[in-house]
């Protein structure tokens, strides 16, 4: 999979991804909770679980957070360094199965996050894998798991119609909804726990474009061009009270007890 983005890789699309999903609903809510919990975030030690390209890592580090980044794919390592070298930033890089993570990783970091990892588990990987963000994190640290959320239409649609072509590149994924999420959170014991989303609106915006690229579109309706109508037009990222429930992702984030 990374292979890919390895081949096409561009460091200015990249940062325009870093700049985007910094000023998302699901970026804001998510630095609002990390600041009220753990404060300045400058010297904080993180680890993106599944990095890929390590987007949230990139984010922290330019507040002045550590971050590690944790992957098993070696094409995955390659491209958060990358990144990383494009920001100007520092990073420690781990080529390792979060299973078995190195010893000193336990227990020691701040901010334990994954961003579509998790949902390419089944049970009892699936509850191991969310298990995992605990262990690597200090008592008193901020554990975010961010997934597909399984009430957001387009992208299950979506999906099933590539499974249904053989197109489906990403393996086995499987949707959380909010009730799973809120029950994981249980089970990891995290104190002020909540499920929050992204912006529904952009999100369904960002899959009209999607669609309107298509050829199957661009045949029933004979669009001709590269630029489908004003499918570029997407709604701003503003909060809506329907994020948390049809956002395209929903994210569990709380704090580590101390007896976990």
């Amino acid at each position: 999979m990374w292979s890919k983005d390895l081949q096409s890789y561009d460091p200015d699309a990249e940062l325009d991804a870093i700049n985007s999903e910094n000023l998302s609903v699901r970026c804001q809510k998510i630095l609002r909770y990390l600041h009220k919990k753990i404060g300045d975030l400058d010297g904080k030690q993180t680890i993106e679980i599944g990095c890929g390209g390590a987007i949230y890592s990139l984010i922290l580090a330019r507040m002045g957070a550590r971050p590690t980044l944790l992957d098993y794919s070696p094409d995955a390592i390659i491209l958060a360094k990358r990144n990383l070298d494009a920001l100007g930033l520092q990073g420690e890089l781990i080529e390792a199965d979060v299973f078995n993570p190195p010893s000193d990783l336990i227990n020691r970091f701040d901010v334990a996050m994954s961003f579509g990892t998790v949902e390419h588990y089944r049970y009892p990987e699936r509850l191991d894998i969310c298990r995992a963000h605990m262990k690597l994190l200090k008592p008193g640290g901020v554990c975010i798991i961010s997934t597909p959320n399984i009430l957001f239409l387009p992208h299950e649609i979506l999906k099933a119609g590539l499974m249904m072509k053989h197109k489906w590149f990403l393996g086995y994924e499987g949707s959380f909804s909010t009730v799973e999420l809120r029950k994981v959170g249980r089970k990891l014991g995290l104190r002020d726990m909540k499920v929050i989303g992204s912006s529904w609106r952009a999100d369904f915006m960002r899959y009209v474009r999607i669609v309107r690229e298509t050829s199957t579109y661009r045949r029933l309706f004979n669009v001709v061009g590269k630029d489908a109508g004003n499918s570029t037009n997407l709604i701003a990222h503003k909060h809506h009270w329907l994020d948390d429930f049809l956002g395209h992702d929903i994210v569990l984030i709380g704090v580590k007890g101390d007896s976990n």
